[in-house]
């Protein structure tokens, strides 16, 4: 026979790997979108170094570039993310 202290800590080794099931995906993700803003920093922090930047029109384009809706949560997001800040969808 099956002890209540069983049945619990059954239901929370089950819980707590779908948590963990679900959490993995997540933090690929933001895992990758932490390298690829890493790799751009660095190619901006390069270009930067081996030229003196001046203001040009290319760059007040960039500036006035408008924040992009996520399709999932309607949440706006800065034009540089791979992935939306409230729901970690790709956008």
């Amino acid at each position: 026979m099956t002890t209540p202290e069983q049945i619990y800590a059954a239901v929370v080794i089950g819980l707590l790997l779908a948590a963990i099931g679900i959490s993995i995906p997540v933090l690929k993700g933001i895992y990758r979108d932490g390298l690829e803003r890493q790799s751009e920093r660095r190619h901006n922090d390069l270009e930067a170094e081996a030229t003196i930047a001046e203001p040009t029109a290319s760059d007040d384009a960039t500036e006035d570039r408008k924040r992009l809706p996520c399709q999932q949560c309607g949440v706006e997001n800065d034009p540089a993310f791979t992935y939306c800040r409230n729901c970690l969808e790709p956008l």
